[in-house]
């Protein structure tokens, strides 16, 4: 039987922290695990059943619907961020207004942004100069997937919302079930109707999880029908405030990657190859590190907002040991491992001489990273947003910055010893805004 949320909030406020936090996490991570695996398995159906122009109309469409997941991201993360900074202090009917205003100004914009992209779908797919000959698959697979997207945003906020009040078990469920709909709908559709069956049964497993969760939180959370006079602009500025930072931060990660991809083509293809293998493991292996970082987040948020410093404290030193552990376990295996591990992605000899390279030497500096987002954790979970993109966006900067310099001199091994330089120096830059940041909570003045 499902724990009730007042349950499940409280020991994120009150007793042992470590396994409050471990609790918490749990499900989170294999919330993103099974979105990973969901992925995978998607592009495998496709290829299996279709042809390598299916699988490219996709990859073209899938790009610039990122642009609109990155505002879904930065909406999700925002307002889950926000509904956990006042749980504490809210009574139960605020905190329903305050569901009810989130839900109302991410179902408008989701409704704005399926127009927008409807109407300029085909614009922004010549832009990304996406070949004619699988123009109209991708325009296809976008259109359909686009008409989910409403359903989509409102979803995934919805689970952040359940786990803003402490109950992540609830939303790993809706991921497992939507993840199993979504791959048998894939297995009936894609065959008879190629990739906008794909993008169909990405849209129906998005709205039954949408349907499921704010039964939920109606269920749960909110405490009467929804009223017009509960909307407030005030919160509109809030949401905007704490979820465009992560928007933008959401957007860094593919800019950085287009980025490599082009220092790439000058190696080569076995190159790229091995470099896309390590770099979805490297991926893979930090998930345990972002679930256990949005639990930290929602951790901070709530304990600031009770006015429990000494308990922020506790949790941060919770999460910095454990992450720790984590950390050197995957150097550990990384180092050891490397090549078994690439051979679950490719059989080419040369792929996986490169993929093993690269993983083994970028896990030396594994630890670094981890540290990073902890301490940018710090800095979400206080709502010190504009520290929190200075750190993101400083991070990326510098390991690009690494890259362009080292891998035109050095070939291939330029990317892990610029991992080597741009680790510690992030850690370094997002220490020291978390201190700032930390400050100015002390001193608000």
């Amino acid at each position: 039987m499902r724990q009730p949320p007042s349950q499940t909030q409280n020991a994120l406020l009150a007793g042992p922290v470590r396994p409050a936090l471990l609790r918490f996490a749990g499900p989170v991570i294999l919330s993103m695990v099974a979105t990973q695996l969901y992925t995978v398995v998607d592009t495998m159906i496709i290829g299996l059943c279709l042809d390598a122009g299916a699988l490219a109309a996709v990859s073209n469409a899938s790009t610039v619907l990122l642009v609109f997941l990155f505002v879904s991201g930065g909406m999700e993360l925002g307002g889950g961020l926000l509904l956990a900074s006042r749980r504490p202090t809210a009574t139960p009917q605020e905190r329903s207004a305050l569901i009810y205003n989130l839900l109302f100004i991410d179902a408008a914009l989701s409704l704005a942004l399926t127009a927008a992209g409807l109407a300029g779908m085909g614009g922004l797919l010549r832009l990304i100069q996406t070949p004619a000959e699988i123009q109209p698959q991708a325009m296809a697979y976008a259109r359909f997937y686009l008409i989910g997207l409403p359903f989509l945003m409102v979803y995934d906020l919805s689970k952040q919302l359940a786990m803003a009040c402490g109950d992540s078990r609830t939303p790993l469920l809706a991921v497992l079930a939507t993840s199993l709909l979504n791959v048998v709908l894939d297995l009936a559709l894609v065959g008879p109707f190629g990739v906008a069956g794909a993008a169909t049964a990405t849209s129906v497993s998005q709205a039954a999880g949408c349907l499921f969760m704010l039964g939920y939180l109606r269920r749960g959370l909110l405490t009467g029908p929804f009223r017009l006079s509960e909307l407030k602009r005030q919160y509109v500025w809030d949401v905007f405030r704490l979820s465009a930072p992560n928007a933008v931060q959401q957007a860094s990660a593919p800019v950085s990657s287009m980025v490599k991809q082009g220092l790439l083509g000058g190696i080569g293809v076995t190159a790229i190859a091995g470099f896309s293998c390590a770099s979805k493991l490297h991926s893979l292996l930090l998930m345990p590190v972002a679930g256990l970082v949005q639990a930290l987040v929602f951790f901070v948020a709530q304990n600031t907002a009770a006015r429990q410093p000494d308990r922020v404290r506790e949790g941060a030193c919770q999460a910095r040991s454990i992450l720790l552990a984590y950390a050197l376990l995957v150097t550990a295996g990384c180092v050891l491992f490397a090549g078994p591990l690439l051979r679950l992605f490719t059989a080419d000899g040369g792929a996986i001489r490169y993929g093993a390279l690269l993983l083994s030497r970028q896990a030396l500096v594994f630890a670094f990273t981890a540290m990073r987002h902890l301490q940018e954790a710090s800095l979400r979970g206080r709502q010190r947003m504009g520290l929190y993109l200075a750190s993101n966006i400083g991070s990326t900067l510098i390991d690009l910055t690494a890259c362009v310099l080292l891998v035109p001199w050095l070939g291939y091994d330029g990317f892990y010893l610029a991992a080597f330089v741009s680790a510690p120096a992030g850690l370094a830059l997002a220490y020291g805004l978390a201190r700032l940041g930390a400050a100015r909570a002390a001193d608000p003045s």
